[in-house]
């Protein structure tokens, strides 16, 4: 309800001691929108649960998504392209495997001791 007294503002709201109070104050919708859409690097690693090393290494995947470049030195992610990388990352083709060369150095060290496979 606006008051004429206070040049449309708003009224002000009464306390349970009877004090006027400051009308409560408001985010703009673009800022708040813009809060869930976009996410820093800090937030970025968050939602990754990444360090900052692994994050950087991880960024150099063709897979991952590019940041918004708003500024010189400000990069935002969008939180769903993260998500959405996550669940689409490539997965290991046989969990627990190791590489091929691990197992091949293996093989050799047991055949150079003797072992029988």
């Amino acid at each position: 309800m606006l008051n004429p007294d206070d040049g449309g503002q708003g009224s002000s709201q009464t306390t349970s001691n009877g004090r006027a109070s400051s009308p409560a104050t408001r985010q703009s919708p673009v800022r708040s929108a813009t809060a869930a859409l976009l996410t820093d690097e800090q937030a970025a690693r968050d939602v990754l649960g990444m360090s900052a090393r692994k994050f950087a290494d991880v960024m150099k995947e063709p897979w991952m998504p590019r940041p918004v470049v708003l500024g010189p030195r400000m990069r935002r992610w969008v939180r769903s392209e993260l998500e959405a990388a996550i669940l689409n990352a490539p997965r290991q083709a046989n969990p627990g495997s190791e590489p091929a060369q691990l197992r091949r150095a293996k093989i050799d060290r047991m055949k150079a001791r003797g072992v029988p496979a």
